[in-house]
């Protein structure tokens, strides 16, 4: 066998060297893949750099008409401008707003930005009452090209970053003025002032004339409150006849408190009932259900007639349940029945009924106007039936266990309730003496607090002397060195302070397994793709099938070891022109050849296998292979990004660990990861060969008549 193997290996080879043409073909099938990747890799190298991103055109219109800031005339469109023409990030174009307007459209402009003719003015009432943010018109033409809308509105939050730290900084930088300001006036004229203060304290001590005058009125209140009292002592006797007539109504409450309790017994059967026919009804309208699936099924002209009769059973059955949550709501609003939950579930019940009879019409609709019916309708109603009866069953069943003592608990804390107000009005009634008293008692004290208004008049002394006090701190707080301290903070550091407002913190920006650069990052998934590219090529051009009589097993490794020497060419000369031609970042530029050569021994194994197996059709399996790979390996964008199919079948293409690899070897080693990537890649390998050892001989004879037929067409080779 290995004899066979190493003949067909060496028959192929002489073939190629002894025949230009074949020389041509196998050396073009070696560079080509390397070029589409390197063209691509060198494409995407840095699109996001200045050079690349400075060729991308947004306007710049420029409308503010300025303001005035404490008497100063300021511009904030023109610092704008003014930084945007040192700003070398994008191509800035600097027009008015018709040539903006014009290019934009056009296309020539991929966006614009327009400053308004209120932007100063908006941005300073920050210092004012009526504060406006500020605001920048940013039109995008997203019809060019889908990436240049994210660079561009990049650039205008860019501009708007920098506006806004310009704005914290001018802003700062007037309030910490307006401190140092704050601080000269406390020194140079407060402080001067305070002995003024000082005048004015010992002006007021002499107005304490005018207090006393002021407790005089407090005394003439004081006999107007005895007069009050004396009013509500006449009236008391009205009030008691006011409990007694209180206490009667409350006495008839109780009265009727026990009727009810007595009523709500014989009700709690009727309750009871009603949800056992709910349950059972629900139950008929099951089997109703059944009925009309069988008339559909057999073509019966009443169909729609027995849908209507069902739709007209289940609104009856929903106004029960409505009635039953009446009853429920009633008690509900007492305080001691709280039946939410048991509502809730008959709402629900309801709810479900709703859907059915949702279903049922739409089901009426499609049989009436001559349409096929949908049976899993049918299947839906039943269900939400059986959801119904359900619940009627569980309320059913601890209906006397949880919801008579619920309802019996409202009427006994009626009672209880009543109760305690009739106790409660006995208890008013028999405090009514102390309330006499009680006023008795205020009507002399009214006559003690004209007295206590009286002892206050006399100390009024005392309090003069206190706001002497006060007058002879205030002198101290002139000398205060904290005072001073405090002073000296404002008017030193301003341009400091100003300079932490506008930036107070500083991003720390760290990165792990760097790639330099765009260029270097696009290169695994390029370069995996273009060895993939390179097989799809062999495939094409290339046979399967060795000239000759020999086993399937034979012809297999036979014919793989050409296709695997042009793969590893091809590979070797992706990876050192990825390493030495473009020059991209690698931390291990000997484990990125080799991975590279481990990848095209993978793909050949893979690729070659299907068209060794399944002949025509392996062809067209690999080419959907990279259709899928293309968008679900996650090389270009974050997997998470792209649509759920291609997450789901991501952990399953060889893209995936195939760049992973790559990746391993250009931005730095994680070790359980590349090991992972190695044994996933061994296992395809190693599945594509038990494959085709097991299945190559069965399928070719199975496809043999197909291959036949396809050739008669004339279309194929």
């Amino acid at each position: 066998m290995i004899k066979n193997i190493w003949t067909i290996y060496k028959e192929d080879l002489k073939r190629v060297f002894t025949n230009y043409a074949a020389i041509i073909v196998i050396l073009a099938l070696c560079i080509l893949p390397s070029l589409y990747a390197w063209f691509n890799i060198k494409a995407s190298w840095d699109p996001y750099g200045q050079e690349a991103t400075s060729q991308i055109k947004i306007g710049v219109i420029n409308n503010d008409k300025g303001t005035e800031l404490n008497g100063k005339a300021i511009n904030i469109g023109d610092q704008v401008i003014d930084q945007l023409k040192e700003n070398d990030l994008m191509g800035w174009q600097f027009v008015d707003e018709a040539e903006g307007e014009r290019a934009l459209e056009e296309g020539t402009f991929y966006a614009t930005i327009t400053i308004p003719d209120n932007f100063s003015k908006d941005i300073t009432s920050l210092v004012t009452s009526d504060v406006k943010k500020g605001q920048m018109i940013y039109r995008v033409n997203e019809k060019i090209n889908a990436i240049a809308p994210k660079l561009t509105s990049k650039g205008a939050t860019g501009v708007q970053e920098n506006i806004n730290q310009t704005i914290v900084e001018t802003v700062s930088g007037i309030l910490f003025e307006a401190g140092k300001g704050l601080g000269l006036e406390i020194q140079e004229t407060v402080l001067p002032q305070l002995s003024h203060v000082y005048d004015q304290l010992e002006e007021l001590i002499s107005k304490f004339g005018d207090m006393n005058s002021l407790v005089q009125t407090a005394h003439n209140g004081g006999i107007q409150l005895k007069d009050l009292i004396a009013s509500i002592q006449t009236d008391l006797p009205l009030i008691e006849t006011t409990i007694t007539s209180a206490k009667t109504t409350i006495t008839s409450l109780e009265s009727f408190m026990d009727t009810s309790k007595s009523a709500l017994s014989d009700f709690m059967p009727t309750l009871k009932n009603d949800l056992l026919l709910i349950q059972t009804i629900a139950d008929e309208l099951n089997t109703y259900v059944s009925q009309i699936e069988e008339a559909i099924l057999s073509g019966s002209d009443k169909a729609p007639e027995l849908i209507e009769n069902l739709i007209t059973k289940v609104e009856s059955t929903q106004s029960l349940v409505r009635s039953f949550v009446k009853v429920l709501e009633s008690f509900n609003k007492f305080p001691a029945g709280r039946f939410d939950d048991l509502i809730s579930q008959l709402q629900g019940v309801n709810g479900e009924l709703d859907k059915a009879k949702d279903f049922l019409q739409q089901l009426h609709d499609t049989t009436v106007n001559g349409g096929e019916p949908n049976l899993t309708v049918l299947n839906n109603i039943k269900t939400l039936l059986s959801s119904v009866s359900s619940t009627a069953s569980s309320i059913y069943n601890r209906f006397d266990s949880a919801i008579v003592p619920s309802l019996n608990n409202v009427i006994d804390q009626a009672y209880s309730t009543a109760t305690n107000v009739l106790q409660v009005l006995k208890e008013a009634e028999t405090k009514l003496p102390d309330v006499a008293s009680l006023l008795n008692t205020a009507y002399e004290g009214a006559d003690k607090g004209i007295d206590a208004i009286e002892y206050i008049n006399s100390k009024l002394p005392e309090a003069e002397n206190k706001v002497r006090e006060v007058t002879a701190k205030l002198g101290d707080i002139n000398e205060s060195q904290s005072l001073q301290e405090v002073l000296t903070l404002l008017q030193e550091a301003v341009t400091e302070r100003q300079n932490f407002m506008s930036s107070p913190v500083d991003l720390v920006e760290e990165t792990i397994f760097p790639m330099h650069n765009y260029g270097t990052a696009m290169t695994p998934f390029y370069s995996v793709l273009a060895q993939w590219v390179g097989m799809t090529l062999l495939i094409s051009m290339l046979s399967v099938h060795a000239k000759g009589e020999y086993r399937p097993s034979e012809e297999y490794f036979g014919k793989f070891l050409l296709f695997a020497t042009i793969a590893l060419v091809q590979g070797l000369i992706i990876a050192l022109g990825d390493l030495y031609l473009l020059n991209i970042y690698c931390v291990n530029p000997g484990l990125f050849i080799v991975g590279i050569l481990f990848t095209s021994i993978t793909f050949t194994f893979i690729v070659y296998s299907l068209v060794s197996v399944f002949g025509n059709v392996g062809k067209v399996v690999s080419i959907i292979l990279l259709v899928l790979q293309v968008a679900g390996s996650g090389g270009t964008f974050p997997i998470q990004l792209t649509p759920k199919f291609f997450q789901i079948i991501n952990p399953f293409l060889p893209f995936t660990y195939a760049i992973s690899f790559a990746r391993e070897s250009i931005g730095g080693i994680v070790e359980n990861v590349l090991a992972k990537d190695i044994i996933i890649m061994c296992i395809y390998s190693v599945g594509a060969v038990l494959i085709s050892l097991f299945l190559k001989k069965p399928i070719n004879k199975l496809l043999q008549g197909f291959a036949e037929k396809f050739e008669e067409s004339g279309l194929g080779e």
